[in-house]
């Protein structure tokens, strides 16, 4: 060229720095990179990870491969170590690092190899712990169910939509413990995320455990720190005792004060029967040597094997062994104990009342004219139900024709001679008083035939629900003063349930009572010796009823909390919590 300016020249003026633009972009991802590992490095650090992590760094593609151990974890031991109820200092704020909240026994599963070019994509692996051992560490803690997110969950399973509430804080608090979480790198495995709050540790080590239940004594008086949302109103309590007042209605010639199954029960119940706190009171001193004034169980394999007698929350060193009394005690009384739990602080989930049992706690099954045969309940509360009763006197019929007949004999005998009238007249007299013993004879018969069938009746009257039964029972031992006037039907059944602890022959009848209660309801009805079983046992008839209303209200919704959690943690014995 005339300026003197080559090829060459023109590439070494143009492509070099062309050349250096292009390398710019390589360098840039190289030193992005760098600093990305550096800057994970240092988290890793800050967090004790970094001597079990491995991190490689992909200049040219600016990519950062960091390898860390995948945990299995478990609660810390409850008892001996401090840290179990104590926040990690050092937990992770990172995606999937939500388990380090809490201190765990970790064991290393596994690595999981994680690429990001920014340390914000930075994903701790998910730890695996036991379903079951996770809920019981944070219902320990005072977690406390949500019974639409553990539904959700059974319904849904896997599908569940991230951010579902299966655990909230404790009463009062807002918030979420354990939810749902996206399923990252747990294919086929639920996924959950756990939060938790320094001010929501309310418990220590001597709060009752998860799964435990404690029974406190009956007791004598309501105090204000016994203000309980049992469900059962005074004023309920009060208008079940109104209704329960047959002894007090009117007078009737054949009343059911007259009736047979009356004076059966005058004389089964002449005795007036023990307050139910005194007989509690005297089979403590009995069974205990100490001062005990609760009892703890827990639900082991469907059954309560055994109690552990407690003095002011703390164990006695005494317990009582359940196992002999029998497959009925063991159902119900662990029915009744998950049904009065679920009101509680915390309940006893891992058992589910079976449905045969909640079937038969919401039907119907006692017959209105049963209550009123019993004397708890009065004619004027329940349908009609019973014939009338036959007439205790003559008809107006009977008493012309006697009259006619006594008047025609008597102008007979006046126109007879005195000896034949007189003799006439002894005759008379002899068919009157035949006639006055056939007639009370008959009356007899018809009365007898009448109790009879007024049993018959009883049996096949309308049934009652089964709540109305049992307030209808709390009101007539309210009334025979077997327990306070202040009691609920939540207060009689826990008093129940310690009553059984103590007396295994009381035990054993309460539960024969609610089998052959589930017999007659299971096989059309009631017979005359399931009846009769009642009119001999009306305290424990009353006793048994407080056990089935408990039942029943715990099971009135929707849903069953206890038999979701349960379907919900055999499902999946192993989740990833992350």
């Amino acid at each position: 060229m005339d300026n003197g300016t080559t090829a060459t020249d023109i590439i070494t003026y143009i492509g070099v720095p062309l050349a250096v633009l292009g390398v710019l972009p390589i360098l840039y991802t190289s030193f992005r990179a760098l600093w990305t590992q550096r800057s994970i490095r240092s988290t890793l650090k800050r967090h004790g990870l970094l001597e079990s992590a491995f991190t490689r760094v992909s200049l040219i593609g600016g990519i950062v491969e960091v390898e860390l151990p995948r945990c299995t974890v478990t609660p810390l031991d409850r008892e001996s170590d401090a840290d179990y109820w104590k926040l990690n200092a050092l937990h992770l704020p990172l995606k999937g690092g939500s388990w380090s909240l809490f201190h765990w026994n970790r064991l290393v599963t596994g690595r999981v190899l994680c690429r990001c070019q920014f340390k914000d994509e930075l994903t701790i692996p998910q730890a695996d712990v036991d379903f079951e051992d996770l809920v019981a560490f944070l219902l320990d803690r005072g977690a406390v169910p949500d019974p639409h997110g553990w539904h959700v969950l059974r319904t849904v399973g896997l599908w569940a939509p991230p951010g579902t509430v299966v655990l909230r804080p404790p009463q009062g608090m807002s918030g979420a413990v354990l939810t749902v979480a996206a399923p990252d790198d747990s294919d086929g495995v639920l996924s959950l995320q756990v939060n938790w709050k320094s001010q929501w540790d309310l418990r220590n080590s001597n709060s009752l455990p998860p799964f435990w239940m404690r029974l406190g004594q009956p007791r004598f008086a309501k105090t204000d720190d016994d203000d309980d949302d049992d469900g059962v109103t005074s004023a309920s309590v009060s208008e079940a005792k109104n209704v329960a007042g047959p002894e007090k209605s009117q007078e009737k010639p054949l009343s059911r004060q007259n009736t047979l199954v009356a004076d059966s029960t005058a004389e089964s119940s002449s005795s007036k029967p023990a307050s139910l706190l005194d007989e509690v009171e005297r089979l403590k001193a009995l069974t205990t040597k100490s001062d005990s004034d609760s009892v703890r169980f827990k639900i082991d394999q469907d059954h309560v094997k055994r109690v552990l007698f407690e003095s002011k929350g703390g164990s006695t060193g005494e317990q009582r062994e359940l196992s002999s009394h029998g497959d009925t005690f063991d159902l119900w009384f662990a029915c009744a104990a998950s049904a009065l739990s679920q009101d509680g602080y915390s309940g006893i989930w891992n058992f589910a009342i079976p449905s045969n049992i909640t079937k038969f706690a919401r039907q119907k099954s006692v017959p209105c004219g049963v209550m009123v045969v019993l004397g708890h309940l009065s004619e004027d509360n329940v349908p009609p139900w019973a014939s009338p009763p036959p007439s205790a006197t003559e008809s107006q019929a009977e008493v012309h024709q006697r009259m006619q007949e006594d008047s025609l004999a008597r102008r007979m005998e006046s126109a007879m001679p005195p000896a034949q009238a007189a003799e006439a007249r002894q005759v008379r007299m002899l068919r009157d008083s035949q006639r006055f013993h056939n007639g009370h004879i008959k009356r007899i018969h018809a009365l007898e035939e009448y109790q009879q069938r007024r049993l018959i009746e009883a049996i096949q009257s309308p049934r009652l629900d089964n709540m109305v039964i049992a307030e209808a029972n709390l009101a007539y031992l309210i009334g025979q003063e077997i327990v306070p006037s202040d009691y609920t039907l939540d207060d009689l059944a826990r008093a129940v349930l310690y009553l059984m602890v103590l007396d295994e022959a009381q035990a054993k009848l309460i539960a024969d009572i609610l089998e052959r209660w589930m017999l007659w309801w299971q096989f059309g009805g009631m017979q005359k010796v399931q009846l009769t079983l009642l009119i001999e046992n009306k305290v424990t008839f009353c006793y048994a009823s407080a056990l089935v209303a408990v039942v029943q209200r715990a099971n009135s919704g929707d849903g069953n909390l206890s038999s979701d959690m349960l379907d919900c943690m055999r499902s999946w014995r192993r989740v990833r919590l992350g």
